[in-house]
């Protein structure tokens, strides 16, 4: 069965924020998402929640057994002790079971929908609800806390052991405790964030915004240390590799910004908007764009190797073994794995 998303409504919601300066009401669309472990690959894509061998292309099996009104998008996040974390569109967050797919438990207590997908440290969930709110669970689904934010929170949290980091609709970023669930600090940023932040070894975090903005924030009080700009929105958050940040931006603008040593910075257009965060793998950059494209790109930012793939790629590819994973939207595949070269190993159709 195709599976197709509304994502020009999404780009309008989101639009919405920049225009209205606030995020209140916001409805959001979705594309797939995905997780790996050295066996299979988890997809939540549309009215299931997929695993697929990935040596086959196969799927193992699907949840829930008929397909669900309410869409999966939320990025599944697995556990140490083999439990497969995933929200879906009617305000559960479930606990799958790696082998079966079938419900280990499920948690009821948010008020909307689960949009970003939850972070998994030190045998606590700490999932991100469209509600304003950031749970945190154990692994039996019971609540330990709860913190409300100012708005909606859309991206994976980040943890350095000690806070959460994630931003919201609301142009805030945040750290709380992840023991306490007691806010450390706030700061206020020039758009949504609608991705996940990234954590540097200096203590620093970076978060992007849909102001165009990066930002590297001071772990420990959350004062602004420096700034860089896109020539449009970002949606997810940026990549670190080394001393190098990469993102892309809504007019499909790759960049590569340097925050330590002396590599230059560069940006790279590329066909078609950036929504997903890239990718690092060996010594390429993989990216997607909404034209349907997938970029290997070196670190200078040149030698582009353009692989085309049938609808539009919004979900930030993944690594698992030597495969790159691509899950494309409105296309005749939920996925499609790539080697090294761009070559494609097999696509997942799933079964009628």
């Amino acid at each position: 069965m195709k599976i197709k998303y509304l994502f020009l409504t999404g780009l309008l919601l989101a639009l919405a924020v920049v225009m209205s300066g606030c995020a209140t009401g916001l409805t959001a669309s979705g594309w797939p998402s995905m997780t790996a472990d050295a066996i299979n690959v988890y997809i939540a894509g549309g009215p299931y929640v997929y695993a697929v061998n990935l040596q086959t292309g196969a799927q193992v099996w699907r949840f829930p057994d008929k397909a669900s009104v309410n869409p999966f998008d939320a990025t599944p996040v697995l556990t140490s002790d083999g439990q497969l974390i995933v929200g879906g569109f009617d305000k559960k967050l479930y606990s799958l079971n790696l082998q079966t797919g079938k419900s280990n438990w499920q948690f009821t207590g948010a008020r909307d929908r689960w949009i970003g997908g939850a972070l998994v440290v030190n045998n606590n969930i700490y999932a991100p609800n469209a509600d304003y709110n950031l749970y945190a669970i154990n692994l039996r689904g019971e609540l330990q806390w709860t913190f409300q934010a100012d708005q909606s929170i859309w991206g994976v949290p980040v943890s350095d052991g000690t806070n959460i980091y994630f931003g919201t609709l609301g142009r805030k970023v945040y750290a709380v405790n992840d023991q306490t669930g007691k806010q450390a600090w706030v700061q206020k940023v020039d758009g949504a964030v609608l991705g996940s932040p990234v954590l540097g070894t200096d203590n620093t975090l970076y978060v992007g915004s849909y102001g165009g903005t990066v930002y590297a924030l001071n772990v420990a009080t959350g004062s602004i240390r420096s700034t860089a700009t896109a020539s449009s929105w970002i949606w997810s958050g940026p990549v670190l590799d080394g001393n190098i940040l990469f993102y892309g931006d809504g007019k499909g603008s790759l960049y590569a910004h340097p925050v330590g040593g002396t590599d230059q910075p560069w940006n790279q257009p590329l066909n078609g908007a950036i929504i997903g965060t890239p990718l690092i793998s060996g010594d390429n950059i993989v990216v997607g764009t909404e034209a349907g494209n997938v970029y290997f790109i070196d670190r200078t930012g040149k030698n582009l190797r353009p692989i085309s793939i049938s609808g539009k790629v919004y979900a930030s590819p993944i690594a698992a073994g030597s495969l790159i994973l691509v899950a494309p939207t409105g296309g005749n595949a939920v996925m499609v794995a790539l080697d090294q070269t761009g070559a494609v190993k097999w696509s997942f159709i799933p079964p009628k």
